[in-house]
């Protein structure tokens, strides 16, 4: 476990701190839950420092409750999300892959080596950042993955040697060893082996394991097993008596001493099966009881309930498919809906726009019509005023005056080309009246079309006189049967024609 320096602390923690010393042995379930509680108010209190790792590593993992431990250390990581601070979060992560390293739970383990190592890196913590290497090859030994704790000892190694670190740089190299020995496949370089046989400390418990790899890996299995016995005689440890054990096999193994290599690994499943019992006992204890009574029945329950499952799984796949279906459908229909909507406001927006077009077009052949109408009458005014002029004063002014204005009336009542302007304008002006007088009185005689189309326009009865050469009162007289005749008719344009009649 690695030494980490204690930092300040709020009056709550200490004071749970003080409650912990005295009563450890005897309150150690009610004070695990006081501390998870304490920790958030720790961390809102004005941005104080986090609980020290090291007090919650000696109050909890010291008194041997791994899983309040990690509860502790859970919460801690809670709080240091928030903060930027990868120092202090690569030691947490150590911290929490240490506890699942020695629950045997070597991939969680190798998940958080990797995390420390990467807060490490951030940090430019080289020699922590070695530590997590070295931490994460052991994690991927154990999960047999030779390979990969080959490379990350290798890498540890360069670190190692980048710091000039002969402590570091000896871990990693017996290590090295011991993977090698435990490959086949791969031959060791041998300025490798030289470095690490220099490396070993021969009377030390760590150096006798590293003697007994280097020995191996030049086949002298006598000098291997003088360093196994050893290092059997200094060793207490459970694990690594198991690895002694492993160990002997392979040399009696190699030695062609077959009786005693198989009490070896004999004794080494016994050690590792024992080891693995009373670790996962304090998590898994009545599992443990209950698994060889369920395991009996495991394969007939896999074949009663995988056509089940497949059926359910299969259901769930086609239910998914189809609402993704409809929903999908769904929302076509309303893009098509919506699509629709849009097209027909654009053929309205453009149906009023040609609306407007035509509209416009009319309106623009309606004033030239006006401008022709009222050019042609300054025509006419043109004509009496020259005629005027050239004749002033003269005997024959009256009588040529007389005889314009007749050949003007007589082109009124005479001219089509001059009646059918007449009745443009009337169009004109009128809202098409002389139009809708065709249409609503088919019948009606073309001499009572002209009368009309007079009055309109807006003469008075003696010009109209002049215009039809009859008298003013039967003008009057027809004018009067016709307004009647109009009055009474019930047609749909009767208000326009009675309008007009002035």
């Amino acid at each position: 476990m690695q030494e980490i320096h204690a930092k300040p602390l709020i009056s709550r923690l200490s004071l749970v701190q003080n409650i912990f010393y005295h009563y450890i042995h005897g309150m150690k379930r009610l004070i695990i839950p006081i501390i998870c509680m304490l920790l958030p108010l720790a961390g809102c209190h004005e941005r104080k420092p986090l609980p020290s790792l090291d007090i919650a590593d000696s109050l909890l993992v010291n008194a041997g409750d791994k899983s309040g431990a990690l509860r502790i250390f859970l919460q801690i990581e809670e709080q240091l999300k928030s903060r930027q601070d990868p120092y202090g979060k690569g030691l947490l992560y150590e911290r929490i892959g240490d506890i699942y390293y020695e629950q045997m739970n070597y991939v969680r383990a190798y998940h958080y080596f990797k995390q420390a190592r990467e807060n490490f890196q951030v940090s430019d913590s080289l020699r922590e950042e070695t530590e997590a290497t070295l931490d994460m090859a052991a994690a991927s030994y154990r999960q047999k993955d030779l390979e990969r704790a080959m490379r990350l000892y290798s890498a540890a190694l360069d670190l190692a040697d980048e710091q000039d670190s002969e402590a570091l740089a000896e871990t990693a190299l017996s290590n090295l060893a011991s993977l090698y020995v435990k490959s086949h496949k791969k031959q060791i370089p041998q300025d490798l082996l030289q470095r690490i046989e220099r490396s070993a400390r021969k009377d030390t418990l760590f150096g006798n394991h590293t003697m007994i790899d280097v020995q191996l890996l030049k086949h002298r299995t006598d000098s291997a097993r003088h360093y196994l016995k050893l290092a059997a005689a200094q060793d207490n440890d459970v694990l690594d008596k198991a690895e002694l054990h492993y160990t002997a096999y392979r040399i009696e193994a190699l030695s062609g001493n077959f009786r005693q290599a198989t009490d070896h690994i004999h004794r080494y499943i016994y050690l590792t099966d024992s080891l693995t019992r009373s670790i996962m006992q304090f998590s898994a204890g009545v599992i443990e009881k209950e698994y060889y009574q369920e395991r009996s029945a495991f394969a007939e329950y896999r074949m009663k309930h995988r056509i089940f499952w497949e059926i359910a799984v299969i259901c769930g796949i086609f239910l998914l498919a189809g609402v993704a279906f409809y929903i999908v459908r769904q929302r076509l229909h309303l893009q098509r809906e919506r699509n629709d909507h849009y097209l027909l406001l654009a053929e309205e927006a453009r149906a009023e726009y040609q609306a407007l077009t035509r509209q416009m077009e009319g309106r623009y052949d309606t004033e030239k019509r006006l401008k022709n109408l009222v050019a042609s009458r300054f025509d006419i005014i043109d004509k009496l005023g020259k005629t005027y002029y050239e004749r002033e004063n003269t005997p024959s002014q009256q009588a040529a005056m007389f005889q314009e204005v007749r050949r003007i009336i007589t082109d009124f009542s005479e001219n089509n080309e001059m009646f059918q302007e007449l009745e443009q304008m009337v169009n004109t002006c009128h809202d098409n009246a002389m139009q809708k007088l065709r249409q609503d009185f088919p019948a009606m005689k073309e001499n009572d079309i002209r009368l009309l189309c007079y009055i309109f326009t807006g003469f008075s009865p003696q010009v109209i006189s002049l215009f039809m050469k009859e008298s003013v009162a039967n003008i009057y007289a027809r004018k009067s049967r016709l307004k009647s005749r109009i009055k009474t008719s019930g047609t749909p344009h009767t208000e326009l024609f009675m309008s007009l009649f002035g």
